[in-house]
């Protein structure tokens, strides 16, 4: 996208129908439930200090797993997530967070707030050549989405930035923290992407679930899936698309997800901007 001559797509009024029209996009999308949370491989990005930050996570379950695996568990088919994520820049290198996700039940079409989640991420992106950082989440977790109630996410991530080609890395370790097994599970995610155009991404990111540190999980019993992606950037927005396949059972067979990011919230409930 272009934005030479455009100075008005920077006003407040036109970020409102952005935010807007994302908001109503995804509300009219959520005729099932929720695929939890947010699928998103951690890049360099982090906010500036005293910046305040809005993305919108929405992920849709187009043809997924039919049956439970535990009793109380929502099966992914057809489920639809639509997650706020908060976030605010403390220092220079450290950045605090929290989700909101959301989820509808299709049986009976009721909205739910699934809970919450904390995050901090300590990025080091000074030479993006080769960035690195830690993100830490800790969150409490419907019994819908996972047999145990509180989990938690270790994040490393480290990954090269050139201006055409983005390389990261995020060796991701979950833990159940009221489970019997405190054994972490290893969970990695990789994007790889080009630029195709002015401010326009394109590539692939592949995430996996090799089970537990200790045991990996045997080839069909691990979880593998591929998206192709594309991030386009205009202005402070960022609009992130894709569409995922799964290779083996334990995995949806097809998935597609949105992110759009930039958001200045605290600007869009500031009524003398309008």
């Amino acid at each position: 996208m272009t934005l030479s001559n455009c100075g008005e797509f920077h006003s407040w009024r036109v970020q409102g129908i952005w935010f807007c029209a994302f908001l109503i996009i995804a509300l009219l999308s959520v005729n099932q439930a929720g695929a939890y949370d947010e699928i998103q491989v951690y890049d360099m990005s982090i906010n500036q200090p005293g910046q305040f930050g809005l993305e919108m996570h929405s992920n849709y379950v187009i043809n997924g797993r039919k049956t439970p695996d535990y009793p109380g568990e929502l099966p992914p088919d057809g489920n639809l997530a639509f997650t706020p994520e908060f976030s605010y820049g403390l220092t220079r290198y450290i950045e605090l967070g929290l989700y909101l996700p959301m989820s509808v039940n299709p049986a009976t079409g009721s909205t739910y707030l699934d809970d919450a989640k904390l995050r901090v991420k300590f990025m080091n992106a000074d030479q993006p050549e080769l960035f690195y950082g830690l993100n830490i989440e800790i969150g409490h977790v419907p019994k819908r989405y996972s047999e145990q109630p509180v989990g938690m996410e270790i994040r490393p991530i480290i990954g090269h930035y050139s201006g055409d080609w983005l390389i990261s890395l995020n060796p991701n370790m979950e833990l159940d923290l009221t489970g019997r097994s405190q054994m972490p599970v290893l969970s990695p995610g990789l994007k790889v992407t080009r630029q195709v155009m002015e401010n326009v991404h394109m590539g692939v990111e592949h995430y996996a679930d090799f089970g537990d540190l200790n045991h990996f999980a045997p080839g069909r019993e691990q979880g593998h899936t591929t998206y192709l992606v594309t991030d386009v950037s205009a202005g402070n927005y960022r609009f992130h698309v894709g569409i995922g396949h799964g290779w083996t059972a334990p995995t949806d067979a097809w998935m597609l997800k949105v992110i759009l990011g930039g958001i200045p919230f605290t600007e869009l409930l500031n009524p003398n901007r309008w």
